[in-house]
């Protein structure tokens, strides 16, 4: 498994800045102000795709391979 934690960030006049936990390119946990991209389960690519839209910047800031854990 792959984790990946990554920051978003949002230009003026709604400036903001958010992070996000992706495990297998799948977010996992999200800031308050991104709860629909955990609840709804996006993928790297998609979030990719909606912070473009949106003007924001996305950058990882750790990467790290785990193991498989079961819950």
């Amino acid at each position: 498994m792959v984790e990946v934690l990554a920051q978003i960030r949002a230009p003026k006049p709604r400036q903001f800045v958010a992070g996000l936990v992706l495990w297998d390119d799948i977010v996992v946990e999200a800031a308050p102000i991104l709860h629909f991209m955990k609840r709804g389960r996006w993928t790297r690519s998609r979030v990719r795709e909606h912070c473009q839209l949106k003007g924001w910047r996305v950058s990882v800031v750790y990467e790290m391979k785990r193991a498989y854990q079961r819950c």
